[in-house]
């Protein structure tokens, strides 16, 4: 067996940080137009300013937290606007993928993904949704990885910390992962049985009940109406 893949690189300082500041933020526990103070911050997580500084510029140059000259850093509070563009384009560019994965999304990963969302239904029973999470984004990346559209991959990794942060509200709601997971299998079992049109149109739902519960999630239900008009017929 040859087997070809990336050397494993271990995670650096600031990467650590980068990802605690940026699991505060998906979590809730940092909320929007929350204050990122380096010294407080690095009082929490015992490490210098220097780590501090450079995992805040990562999350800047990903759009989830915004620097105000002279003043500081805070968690960027997004419009709905913002929120609609993101899943809007990923509506067009993973439905367009999902036409094109062809024969390079076998049968053997579908029922490996599939057995994924299966632990993940088990685990969500029990008040776990990490399993559920991992096999969304695993899903949605051999979708893309099987159509073989280099800048498709590129626009959508530029995207990426904006579209699990955004996902992540969707996952706030009570029925959110639930929902998503019996929607992520029904798309896996379409694809088994080759019927890539009923699974496109299905994608295509599934990224608008997203923004719905995204919106919601991150607004509240009084938000959710606008964003439904239209994106369900």
């Amino acid at each position: 067996m040859r087997l070809a893949a990336a050397p494993i690189t271990p995670l650096t300082l600031v990467d650590r940080v980068h990802q605690r500041i940026w699991g505060w933020i998906n979590s809730g526990k940092l909320e929007a137009g929350d204050w990122l103070r380096i010294q407080e911050l690095g009082r929490t997580l015992k490490v210098s300013d220097t780590p501090i500084r450079e995992a805040l510029i990562r999350l800047q140059q990903s759009g989830l937290v915004e620097t105000i000259p002279h003043v500081g850093t805070r968690v960027k509070r997004f419009s709905r606007q913002e929120i609609e563009e993101v899943f809007d384009l990923r509506e067009a560019l993973e439905c367009y993928a999902l036409q094109r994965t062809n024969a390079n999304l076998s049968a053997a990963t579908l029922r490996r993904l599939r057995r994924q969302f299966t632990a993940a239904e088990a685990a969500l029973r029990k008040g776990t949704v990490r399993l559920a999470v991992a096999a969304d984004m695993e899903l949605h990346a051999e979708i893309v990885r099987a159509a073989g559209n280099a800048r498709i991959t590129t626009l959508l990794e530029n995207l990426r910390d904006q579209i699990q942060i955004f996902a992540g509200f969707g996952n706030r709601t009570p029925d959110g992962p639930r929902r998503f997971l019996k929607i992520h299998l029904q798309i896996i079992d379409l694809l088994l049985k080759g019927d890539i049109v009923a699974a496109t149109q299905l994608m295509s739902e599934h990224m608008r009940l997203a923004k719905q519960q995204a919106i919601r999630g991150y607004f509240g239900s009084g938000e959710v109406q606008g964003a439904t008009e239209g994106g369900t017929d």
